[in-house]
C-alpha cells in the first residue's frame, strides 16, 4: 500500500499543488506540492510515520510561505480538534483555536488563560512558540504535552518543553505537539469574562485589525520592537501590497494583493533601517517556510 494510501485511509485529506494564498491566513505564498490534512491525533500520527521530514504548519497566523511555494510535503494540523475536561484542567489537541480553549475555560469557571484569549492561531503553534500578551505565556499554565517525538509518542512535562521567551525546545528540536494539557484554578466566570473583555479591548486600541502575521519581531532589551521601528520613520511605509501598519509598527499588514516577498522585503527594511539607527539587530517571531531573497 503506497504510503499516501494509507494516510488516506486513516481518514486525512490530501492536496496536491495547492495555492499557499488559497490557505493561509496572511493569503499569500505559492504552491504547495502535497498537502496533508488530518483530522485526528491518528490521523496525523499516520501521517508522520509514513512522510518524510514534513513541514508541519498549525494555524499559519505565524507562517508565510515563499511565492516559490514548497516542494516537500506540508502537514496542516489545523484540522485537529479536541477539547476535554478533568477538573481544573484542559487538555486541548493541537489543532483547536486557542481562543476557543480560552472560552472553553471562561464556561467552566478556570482561569489562568484570560491573557492569551486574544492570540490568534492553534494550540500546538502557541506551544511551540511559547505564545504570550499581557505578561501571560502558554507557558505559565502548561502542565503538559503529548509529542511525537523520533517516531514515538511521548509525554512532555512543562520542564521538558524547555520554554524560553517567544520559542521552546519543541521548537528548537522540531517536535512535534499532539496535544496540550492546562492547569489552571476555579474562579468566578463573571470576573473571568471581564478580564477578557478587558484584554480585548486592549488589543483592539492597540493593534491593528487588518490581515497581519501578528508581531514580527520579538522584543529587544525588553523594548517592544514597534518602539524602534517607529522612531525610524517606517510606520506607514509600503512595499507593494504589504504595509507597517499605522496603529503599531510590528504589525506589517496584508492592504489586499500582497505577496509573501513584499512581506520579507519589508521586514529587512525594517531590521536595515533599526540596525543602522540603534545597532540592535532585531529578531523575527514570523517563520518563514521555503526560499526568499
Amino acid at each position: 500500500m503506497k504510503k499516501y494510501d494509507l494516510i488516506i485511509a486513516s481518514g486525512a485529506t490530501i492536496c496536491y499543488n495547492k495555492l499557499a494564498k488559497d490557505f493561509t491566513y496572511i493569503k499569500t505564498g505559492g504552491r504547495v506540492s502535497t498537502l496533508i490534512m488530518p483530522t485526528s491525533v491518528d490521523n496525523l500520527i499516520t501521517s508522520l510515520q509514513v512522510t518524510d521530514s514534513p513541514y508541519i504548519i498549525g494555524g499559519t497566523t505565524n507562517s508565510l510561505i515563499s511565492d516559490k511555494g514548497l516542494d516537500g510535503e506540508v502537514i496542516l494540523t489545523s484540522g485537529i480538534k479536541g477539547i476535554t475536561i478533568n477538573n481544573n484542567t484542559i487538555t486541548a489537541n493541537c489543532g483547536e483555536m486557542l481562543s476557543k480553549v480560552c472560552n472553553v475555560a471562561k464556561e467552566n469557571g478556570l482561569s489562568g488563560m484570560e491573557g492569551l484569549s486574544g492570540i490568534p492561531g492553534t494550540v500546538g503553534g502557541a506551544v511551540n512558540m511559547n505564545a504570550g500578551a499581557y505578561s501571560s505565556f502558554i507557558s505559565d499554565i502548561l502542565d503538559s504535552v503529548t509529542a511525537y517525538v523520533d517516531g514515538k509518542v511521548v509525554k512532555l512535562s512543562n520542564k521538558e518543553c524547555e520554554f524560553e521567551y517567544r520559542t521552546s525546545g519543541i521548537s528548537k528540536k522540531n517536535i512535534t505537539v499532539l496535544s496540550a494539557t492546562f492547569k489552571l484554578i476555579e474562579k468566578n466566570q463573571i470576573l473571568i469574562a471581564n478580564d477578557m473583555k478587558m484584554y480585548k479591548i486592549k488589543r483592539r486600541q492597540s493593534q491593528p485589525n487588518d490581515i497581519s502575521l501578528g508581531s514580527v519581531f520579538k522584543k529587544y532589551d525588553n523594548v517592544g520592537a514597534g518602539y524602534y521601528i517607529e522612531n525610524c520613520g517606517l510606520k506607514g511605509y509600503i512595499v507593494g501590497g504589504c504595509k507597517v501598519s499605522e496603529k503599531h509598527a510590528n504589525f506589517i499588514i496584508n492592504t489586499g494583493n500582497a505577496t509573501s516577498n513584499d512581506y520579507a522585503e519589508l521586514v529587512n527594511i525594517c531590521k536595515e533601517n533599526v540596525y543602522k539607527k540603534f545597532n540592535i539587530k532585531l529578531e523575527r517571531e514570523v517563520k518563514y517556510f521555503g526560499e526568499f531573497i
